[in-house]
């Protein structure tokens, strides 16, 4: 595509991909560490961390739909999505700030108000990412009505998401090693750095929103329950990304698998770095076998790889460096293709009830993406737990039992595999949304914009 068809400018949409790598250190940060944080330096049981995860996933479940519905019914001189972005830049980080704050503290506190006072933050930071992530990926679908341009943007979306997830995974054990493991001090030089690249966001432009009537409770239910394509593909992701277990697992693979936790910062970087490598694939890979191969692929690749990992990746660090870089890659694509899908079924919706709720469809987004995080972290160390894993507090370091060590390698590769399967099952048997399907709608939405009222037309903002 030329440039003379991109709607968007060029420093508009490198704005916009900068926003997500702020947002993706706090969430890598968030993601990769707090399982480490709540055992080692807080003193917390697995179980204890598993029913953490749970509860805050149970709480979303009402939340998310909660905020969504709020977005989609607020009206701003700003913009639709706009003002909650530009509110939410320094709330993010603040929270991340709470869950690390004070921990030598309050490990000295009775085990069940270390516990209250975990799940009280982190439910708080998911709250607050909710409203960070849905508008955020949501404005992408109001930047450009250009189906190649909006698919280029989501894919260096994740190029800048992805840089995000190196700069925690590589900076952020570095940090908290030079600081001699003052976790309140590295959450706020990480969450300082966060908010900065978040707010270029600010110089993003909202062109193309429908003028429609604020959407009523039911219409919004609707736009979900409605959306059987949504639904399947949300259930199909949940289960290939919770099983991906190595942001959960991979400190305490490189501390109790391989021996050194130094290592953590190269392990990390070999599970995304190379995963930078799908953003320019994905466009290319779309253009000839279309989104459904592109993302199934992906997924069988992933699938294919963790298991010969399991075989052979124990043996020596070398191979299961190697193996997870080409992982890696896979896993980016599997990473990217989300919001291209959504966007579709956003495409889908508006075909079927006449209206373009992007903040409840990324909403769900959001939802899955915390939901695989938690159901990562929640497998994981609910395995450990039943296998016998050892926590501790002020950061003394534990040996682990034989059981707990083979306990993180099977979960983090054969789980890997089995997970991923499942969810290339869901996705390939109910996931039917096609190109063709979507130039078909573009075709009945254009003739069906003659025939309705203006103020449901759509318009440039």
């Amino acid at each position: 595509m030329s440039k003379l068809q991109y709607e968007t400018s060029r420093h508009e949409r490198l704005s916009y991909y900068t926003f997500f790598t702020g947002q993706n250190i706090i969430y890598m940060f968030v993601t990769i560490f707090l399982s480490m944080y709540y055992t080692s330096v807080l003193g917390l049981s697995a179980g204890a961390v598993g029913l953490i995860f749970l509860v805050a996933r149970v709480w979303d479940a009402i939340n998310d739909p909660m905020l969504s519905i709020l977005i989609e019914r607020s009206r701003f001189k700003g913009g639709k999505f706009k003002p909650w972005i530009n509110a939410i830049t320094w709330a993010v980080p603040l929270a991340t700030v709470l869950i690390f704050a004070f921990g030598d503290q309050i490990a000295q506190l009775p085990m069940g108000v270390r516990i209250a006072y975990a799940g009280i933050t982190y439910i708080l930071w998911g709250m607050l990412y909710t409203i960070s992530d849905a508008p955020a990926y949501a404005m992408g679908t109001v930047m450009t009505i250009n189906k190649s341009e909006r698919n280029t943007i989501y894919s260096y979306v994740r190029f800048g998401g992805f840089a995000g997830m190196i700069i925690a995974m590589v900076g952020a054990p570095m940090l908290v090693e030079k600081l001699g493991g003052q976790w309140m001090m590295s959450a706020i030089i990480m969450s300082i750095i966060a908010m900065l690249l978040m707010m270029t966001i600010r110089k993003v432009k909202e062109r193309h929103v429908v003028d429609q009537a604020v959407p009523s409770f039911r219409q919004i239910l609707f736009a979900v329950s409605g959306n059987k394509y949504l639904l399947l593909f949300l259930v199909s992701y949940v289960f290939i990304g919770g099983a991906n277990f190595a942001f959960t697992l991979m400190p305490f693979i490189a501390r109790d698998v391989f021996n050194d936790s130094a290592l953590t910062s190269l392990l990390l970087f070999s599970i995304i770095g190379p995963a930078m490598l799908a953003s320019p694939l994905v466009p290319v890979s779309i253009k000839y076998f279309g989104k459904i191969a592109t993302f199934a692929g992906a997924t069988f690749i992933l699938c294919l790889l963790s298991l010969i990992t399991w075989i052979v990746g124990y043996a020596s660090l070398e191979t299961f460096i190697v193996l997870n870089m080409l992982k890696a890659i896979a896993l980016g694509v599997t990473l990217i293709m989300p919001n291209i899908l959504i966007a579709d079924c956003i495409e889908y919706n508006y075909k079927k009830c006449g209206q373009r709720l992007e903040a409840i469809a990324f909403a769900t987004q959001t939802f899955s993406n915390k939901a695989t995080m938690a159901v990562g972290g929640a497998v994981a160390m609910g395995y450990l737990a039943l296998v016998g894993f050892v926590q501790s507090t002020g950061g003394v370091v534990v040996q682990q039992p034989p059981q707990v060590v083979e306990g993180m390698w099977d979960v983090l590769n054969l789980g890997h595999a089995i997970g991923a399967a499942i969810g290339l099952a869901i996705f390939l048997l109910g996931y039917k949304i096609t190109d063709s399907m979507l130039a078909n709608l573009k075709q009945d939405i254009a003739l069906a914009t003659k025939s309705v009222p203006e103020h449901t037309s759509i318009v440039a903002k």
